[in-house]
């Protein structure tokens, strides 16, 4: 994989960004395909035109006739930019242009002939960026932001945690793990922990791995890992749920009584199930700090997607937040639609034909809003957009990563979806790790897995 690295000073940071020059690359009954923005790096000024270039071969030849047809958007805002068309010469090309800061999207459907006279049709995406450091928040943080959110603290303060750990096997020889479950704000806090054993008093860093979206069990496999590589980790699962049920019974939930989460209840901030959720990321966090191995100044949240959104949350509400690391992060800037823009996973909202949207689920989200509690980081920030995330727009993620006003690191997927090219979780996770390596020079080598998301 060909890597270009740039390095972009900020008034308050050191910015790495890192772009892996790999497009969409599809390949279907012989042909190859290929869709990228004609600039490396796809990105570009305001005003500028992007060129969107589809490649197409077979038996390594070009090839002619098969039909186009498409969509530009604006980071999946409707713009009325459709096309068709049919390649020649291997290639078709549209182009584009945004005049403020932002993102492009580009889909196109090539249409395959069959013998029974349907076309099988390949869908390709790409993205281009224009000058997306300068995506600034669509709304501010309201004005009783913080007061809403210490009396959240105050809350679950009242709530004893009750922790209880049983230990449970392994699997790893010199690693202890527990199943640990913990009273929470609306429900349990339920988790898995592993540390190495023998661990002395104070003597470990601790992460806490957030998941994205889904019903599921807290990841075994997650934080054994971690404990391999010197940690004491927690991963816990987003809705309380006992852990190492069968796939059933998180099956079932996820098709009864937890189906369409995300969008329950949303237009109350109250009621919202963010509210809840991050109630039990912070009594995550305070189970993790609660354990003697601890070493009293080291804490890691590391997640993507949904579990992205609450690493940014987690700094963001503790200050002893020392790493966040978040990966192509939901849950960001749900008001874009007030300005015309994307909005962030769940989408609670979007803009219509007529340019109108729900604004009580706007104004009940922008208290879960993950831009709003970035600038309130403390700690260090790694980082990871997808130029092409049709979940996650890169639009959203970039709001909440120019809020950030402590040092950060950026890692660009140039032409991932919303699943990153391989390895490259790993890579922003190892980035997070050497930071903590500064205090805890005993921590090993990265894990093998990567974090569910």
């Amino acid at each position: 994989m060909n890597i270009i690295k740039k390095i972009i000073v900020t008034a308050f940071a050191l910015v790495f960004v890192q772009l892996t020059l790999t497009a969409e690359q599809k390949t279907e009954d012989g042909y190859s395909f290929r869709l990228k923005a004609s600039r490396d790096g796809s990105e570009y000024k305001k005003g500028e035109t992007a060129e969107f270039v589809l490649s197409a071969t077979k038996g390594g030849n070009p090839v002619d006739g098969l039909k186009i047809s498409g969509s530009i958007t604006k980071d999946s805002v409707p713009m009325n930019r459709n096309f068709s068309g049919e390649l020649k010469g291997g290639k078709f090309k549209v182009s584009g242009t945004l005049n403020e800061a932002g993102f492009l999207k580009c889909k196109m459907f090539v249409k395959i002939p069959q013998p029974d006279g349907k076309d099988k049709v390949v869908d390709l995406l790409a993205g281009a960026a224009f000058d997306p450091l300068e995506i600034k928040p669509s709304l501010p943080a309201p004005d009783d932001f913080d007061a809403y959110w210490d009396r959240q603290k105050k809350i679950l303060s009242e709530i004893p945690m009750n922790i209880k750990l049983t230990p449970i096997k392994s699997g790893a020889a010199g690693v202890k793990m527990f199943d640990v479950q913990a009273d929470s704000f609306n429900g349990k806090m339920s988790a898995y922990m592993a540390y190495p054993e023998n661990a002395k008093a104070k003597s470990l860093p601790a992460i806490v791995t957030t998941h994205g979206a889904g019903v599921r069990s807290s990841s075994y496999g997650g934080v054994m890992a971690w404990a391999k590589r010197g940690f004491i980790a927690l991963d816990f699962n987003a809705h309380g749920l006992p852990n190492g049920k069968p796939d059933k019974f998180y099956s079932d939930l996820a098709k009864g009584e937890l189906k369409g989460y995300p969008l329950k209840n949303c237009e109350d901030r109250d009621t919202v199930f963010f509210r809840t959720l991050y109630m039990r990321l912070m009594r995550a966090m305070e189970v993790v700090m609660a354990q003697p191995q601890w070493d009293g100044k080291n804490l890691m949240v590391c997640g993507g997607s949904q579990g992205g959104g609450q690493a940014i949350v987690a700094g963001g509400l503790n200050p002893k937040v020392t790493v966040v690391a978040a990966m192509f992060p939901a849950i960001c800037d749900h008001s874009g639609a007030a300005i015309g823009r994307t909005t962030g996973w769940p989408h609670f909202t979007r803009l219509d034909s007529n340019g109108n949207y729900n604004k009580k689920a706007t104004e009940a989200a922008r208290y879960i809003d993950a831009v709003n509690f970035a600038p309130r980081i403390k700690g260090n920030v790694v980082y990871m957009i997808n130029y092409a995330d049709n979940v996650c727009e890169p639009t959203s993620c970039y709001a909440a990563y120019n809020n950030i006003k402590t040092p950060k690191r950026l890692f660009i997927n140039e032409e991932s979806r919303h699943t990153p090219a391989k390895g490259t979780y790993q890579t922003v996770q190892s980035w997070g790790v050497d930071i903590i390596k500064k205090s805890s020079p005993n921590v090993g080598m990265e894990p093998n897995r990567q974090s569910t998301y």
